[in-house]
């Protein structure tokens, strides 16, 4: 009997010492769970980083580059079409030059916020190559369904107001040339033709839409 008293003392002493070890292992498992998400989050956070422009928050070349290719893959492989719009903003060196390039970056922070707009969940939108072009990305869309949504970001975008000087309000348009996809096109020749309706459209008196 007393030794099994003396015991007792002994045993609770464990069983507060094992209940506080497992306290110990919950916490830090806790910790290292939050940790985990924390690294998480900032991995998502740095992916976006790297493939969005910072001046309009639209994707920039490298990632319109994967895209499209993923794209074209899936349009070979199920039939499906895509069009693709490619857009510059007319006389963007004239207005540069009038205003300066921080007013400039307000038109191109504008168009990109015009472009996200007007496009559907589904597609999405590029500043291309660092400078006043464009490009967007209408998945399961037929050149006739392009040709509406460039219609929609040319007329929103020409209503837009800027006001780079006191007392003058200023309106800027853009150009636009699209394409609907060719099965088993060469990305470069899609790119190159697409790119060639927008400067035919700038040949034609800019502000309007040009496609096949």
């Amino acid at each position: 009997m007393k030794d099994e008293q003396k015991t007792k003392p002994v045993l609770i002493q464990e069983l507060v010492s094992l209940r506080y070890r497992i306290s110990e292992l919950e916490q830090s498992e806790s910790e290292r769970k939050r940790m985990e998400e924390a690294l998480r989050e900032s991995e998502k956070r740095y992916r976006e980083l790297s493939i969005v422009d910072d001046l309009t928050q639209l994707y920039n070349s490298r990632h319109f580059y994967h895209q499209l290719k993923m794209e074209i893959n899936r349009a070979d492989r199920y039939g499906q079409p895509f069009t693709l719009l490619f857009l510059d903003l007319d006389d963007f060196k004239r207005f540069n030059d009038a205003y300066g390039h921080t007013e400039g970056d307000q038109v191109l922070m504008r168009l990109g916020q015009v472009v996200k707009r007007c496009l559907r969940q589904t597609d999405s939108a590029y500043r291309y190559g660092g400078g006043e072009e464009f490009v967007a990305l209408l998945p399961m869309a037929t050149g006739k369904d392009g040709t509406v949504t460039a219609e929609r970001i040319r007329t929103e975008f020409k209503n837009e107001i800027f006001s780079p000087a006191s007392g003058q309000d200023v309106h800027v348009t853009v150009s636009i040339g699209l394409a609907q996809y060719k099965p088993q096109e060469d990305m470069k020749a899609f790119i190159h033709r697409v790119d060639q309706l927008m400067y035919q459209g700038k040949k034609n008196g800019k502000d309007i839409i040009c496609s096949e």
